[in-house]
């Protein structure tokens, strides 16, 4: 498999994380390999076999799945980005399989892109201030959000798709 465009969809239990079947769809229409891993808390909000049991996805449940066996894995893309992923990856906390494979990748220099989504007293909170300046310092990128008065939630699928985009067709 070659890493030039293969993308690995991480999931996190926001409300946005219903959008996440038109990440695979928007991916394999642009003739990308994806990978797709919830965070445990994805199942609060949706059902994932619904959402990632698509054909040409390939969905990793567990450590044991390949292509965990070879490294480093590919593009990165945390979306939607909850408060609590986004600053367990600032600070280096990798207690489940998403987190993990996504501290392992920063330290591989694999890019990294993250597209928050949390409520606005989150957004506000300084530790978030603090993980954004630090995740962008370390290299990752940053799409979005989309702020409001009312709410900060993860931009449009096709914008992140479109940034994607731009980054393959530069590697």
């Amino acid at each position: 498999m070659s890493d030039r465009h293969t993308l690995f969809l991480f999931v996190t239990a926001a409300g946005r994380s219903r959008l996440a079947n038109e990440f695979v769809h928007g991916a394999l229409a642009a003739g990308w390999t994806i990978y797709t891993v919830a965070t445990p808390n994805v199942a609060n909000v949706i059902d994932p076999a619904a959402l990632f049991d698509l054909p040409g996805n390939h969905w990793i449940h567990d450590y044991g799945e390949p292509p965990l066996d070879r490294f480093p894995f590919g593009t990165m893309l945390v979306a939607p980005c909850t408060f609590n992923t986004f600053n367990k990856l600032a600070h280096g906390l990798a207690d489940n399989l998403a987190t993990a494979m996504v501290a392992d990748a920063l330290g591989a220099g694999c890019p990294i892109f993250i597209a928050p989504s949390m409520n606005p007293g989150l957004w506000n909170h300084p530790l978030t201030r603090q993980s954004y300046d630090r995740l962008t310092s370390w290299g990752c990128s940053m799409i979005g959000p989309q702020i409001s008065e009312t709410q900060v939630t993860m931009v449009p699928v096709a914008t992140i798709l479109a940034r994607l985009s731009q980054h393959f067709a530069a590697v």
